[in-house]
């Protein structure tokens, strides 16, 4: 079965988009095809990137990183709740996403979403050209 990653994009204090992720999980977890699991990037407590070596040689050194690179490795798919912060996705979620590169592959068996008006820019960017 896929496991798909619901992925909430802010750490603001006080945010609705925790809120509008729990909604999309509790709805997206009716579904039997798939194995959904929310995934909170506040929880992570990520500072800003911080490996001394680029993400693509995936030699990470901090516990943090091992953490997220471990959680984002495990899906198959991921769906985001982001807001829209000046046309485009949460400053947490590009740093987060920048700390990954091999666990950020999106591959036509690694699908994603993205629902919004309009939808942020630079969200796609995050698996393009990985």
């Amino acid at each position: 079965m896929m496991k798909i990653g619901n992925i909430s994009g802010s750490t603001r204090p006080g945010r609705i988009g925790e809120a509008v992720a729990k909604w999309a999980y509790q709805n997206a977890r009716q579904k039997t095809d798939a194995d959904f699991e929310l995934v909170d990037i506040a929880n992570f407590d990520l500072p800003l990137l911080d490996e001394p070596a680029p993400p693509s040689l995936g030699q990470y050194t901090k516990d943090h990183t091992k953490r997220w690179a471990e959680k984002i490795g495990a899906f198959d798919g991921f769906v985001f709740v982001t807001p829209e912060y000046n046309r485009g996705i949460s400053g947490a979620l590009k740093n987060a996403f920048d700390f990954l590169f091999a666990e950020r592959k999106c591959t036509s068996s690694k699908p994603g979403t993205s629902r919004s008006t309009p939808p942020p820019t630079g969200l796609r960017s995050l698996f393009e050209g990985s």
